[in-house]
């Protein structure tokens, strides 16, 4: 019995990390349905943990259910984004207080080393579609860190859910030129956080998060998300 439980356990958690994936990735597009009975049959498996799949997906604001019709993948309205850069921002300065005030000089160098992650994320051809999904390194890994320095584990939480829905927003940013740039701050927040210059940090995230929202309102797809 317990291996059976183990066994269905695994069976959601990859048809979940699947099925996200497609969404964060756009290959699921903004708009687009699908049906327990379609994902059943991508799946090879019931409707019973392709039902609780998508339960999952709605709570995460991913999926909209249409009861009757079936599912469709959400949309994203130009409020969102503006709320979500505030929001993030708001976490992320929390995390920066916490770290100019704490973080060890390991832990400046751990973040450090990640400075340039999400460069490499980008340049590489998206996680091709599987029922088993390959692990790979997550996108703003060094944002990520930075609030695990901070040890708060609800603002942790926070950060990951909110840059996982800005994830599909960053396909329409992410050229090289950019990415670059941005990847350069990060190295730069590193030394300002073991000088422990508070403000000239804080200025610096501030300015990094807002171009990030700055080039989302202005990318000519957007609207593709909408």
């Amino acid at each position: 019995m317990r291996s059976e439980q183990s066994s269905k356990k695994n069976l959601v958690e990859d048809i979940y990390a699947s099925l996200k994936q497609e969404i964060l990735w756009l290959r699921l597009k903004p708009g687009e349905t699908v049906t327990e009975t379609y994902l059943a049959e991508v799946y090879e498996t019931s409707k019973t943990p392709v039902r609780e799949v998508l339960l999952r997906l709605i709570s995460e604001g991913l999926i909209i259910s249409y009861p009757g019709r079936g599912y469709a993948v959400s949309s994203i309205s130009m409020d969102e984004i503006k709320d979500l850069h505030e929001y993030r921002y708001a976490l992320e300065n929390a995390c920066l207080v916490s770290a100019v005030k704490n973080a060890t000089e390991e832990e400046i160098v751990h973040l450090d080393s990640l400075s340039y992650t999400d460069r490499q994320f980008f340049v590489k051809e998206p996680p091709i579609f599987s029922k088993h999904p390959e692990p790979t390194l997550r996108d703003s890994e060094f944002h990520i860190y930075l609030a695990e320095i901070s040890g708060n584990k609800v603002i942790l939480k926070g950060i990951i859910d909110t840059l996982e829905k800005l994830q599909r927003l960053m396909y329409f940013i992410s050229e090289s030129e950019y990415m670059g740039r941005g990847c350069d701050e990060h190295h730069e927040l590193a030394m300002l956080i073991r000088a422990r210059h508070l403000k000239k940090a804080q200025e610096l995230l501030h300015s990094h998060i807002n171009e990030v929202y700055r080039r989302c309102i202005n990318a000519k797809d957007i609207q593709k998300l909408f």
